[in-house]
C-alpha cells in the first residue's frame, strides 16, 4: 500500500510540473503573439498636379503665395516631412504635418519638385512617395519655361564608362511647346562645349577619352525661346 501511495505522489508531483511548464510555455506564446509594428507606407500625391500649371493658393505678393499641398493619407504613419525644390535655384522648402496636407511659402511664376515622406513614432524606417513637378502661376505670365530636364543616363558620379557613350534625358513643359535641347558635354565642371542641338531624348555615339571626368548639362529651350538648364551631372571613362 505504502509503494503504491508514493506512486501515486509521484504520477501528482509529474502532473504538477507538466502543468506549471505548459503554463509558462503559454505566457510565452502570448508575448509572441502581441501586435506587430508595421513600417509607414507611401504617401499618393493628390495636389498639384504633376506637370501641369498650379493656379491654387493664396496670393500674399505679386512674388509670393501660399500653396496648400496634399496627398493621401499613408497607412501606419504619425507625422510627414514635405520636401519642396525651387528648381531654377535648388532651394529646399521643409514642412512638417501630422495631417494630409500642409502650407507653404512659394515665390511665383517657378518651377517646383516636391515630394512627402512618411514617418512613424513606432519605428525608423520610412517611406518617401513619388516625386511631382509644378509651375506655380505669376501674375501676367502667359508662357512658361520648360521644366529643366532631368538627367538619366549615365547616371550621376558613374564610373567605368564605355568610350562611346550614349546620352539620354527627359522633358516636359506645361504649355507642351518643347523646341529642341542643346546638349554640353566637355571636362570643365561646368560645361561649356555644345555637342549638339536635338529634338531627341537622346544623343548617342559620343566618342570619349579614357581616364578622364566628363561633365554634361541639357538646356531645354520651347517655341517661344524661353530656356531652362539641368543639373550638371559627371561621370568618369575606364
Amino acid at each position: 500500500m505504502r509503494k503504491m501511495n508514493r506512486n501515486r505522489i509521484r504520477e501528482v508531483f509529474v502532473l504538477l510540473v507538466l502543468v506549471l511548464v505548459t503554463s509558462c510555455g503559454g505566457n510565452k506564446d502570448s508575448g509572441e503573439d502581441e501586435e506587430k509594428v508595421l513600417d509607414p507606407t507611401k504617401a499618393v500625391l493628390v495636389y498639384p498636379d504633376n506637370n501641369e500649371e498650379c493656379t491654387g493658393g493664396t496670393v500674399v505678393s505679386d512674388s509670393q503665395t501660399n500653396l496648400n499641398l496634399d496627398w493621401n493619407k499613408a497607412d501606419n504613419t504619425t507625422s510627414y516631412t514635405v520636401y519642396v525644390k525651387n528648381l531654377d535655384t535648388g532651394t529646399i522648402t521643409e514642412a512638417n504635418a501630422t495631417t494630409d496636407e500642409v502650407e507653404v511659402s512659394l515665390e511665383n511664376g517657378k518651377p517646383y519638385s516636391w515630394y512627402v515622406e512618411s514617418k512613424s513614432n513606432k519605428t525608423k524606417t520610412t517611406a518617401v512617395s513619388e516625386t511631382w513637378k509644378f509651375y506655380l502661376a505669376g501674375p501676367g505670365i502667359e508662357n512658361y519655361a520648360p521644366f529643366p530636364a532631368e538627367l538619366i543616363s549615365p547616371e550621376n558620379e558613374e564610373s567605368s564608362v564605355s568610350l562611346t557613350v550614349d546620352l539620354s534625358w527627359s522633358g516636359t513643359d506645361v504649355d507642351n511647346d518643347i523646341k529642341e535641347y542643346d546638349v554640353y558635354l566637355d571636362t570643365n565642371v561646368e560645361p561649356t562645349t555644345k555637342v549638339a542641338t536635338t529634338t531627341s531624348l537622346a544623343l548617342t555615339g559620343q566618342v570619349l577619352v579614357a581616364g578622364n571626368t566628363y561633365y554634361w548639362k541639357v538646356i531645354t529651350r520651347d517655341q517661344n525661346g524661353n530656356t531652362s538648364t539641368s543639373l550638371v551631372y559627371s561621370f568618369s571613362t575606364n
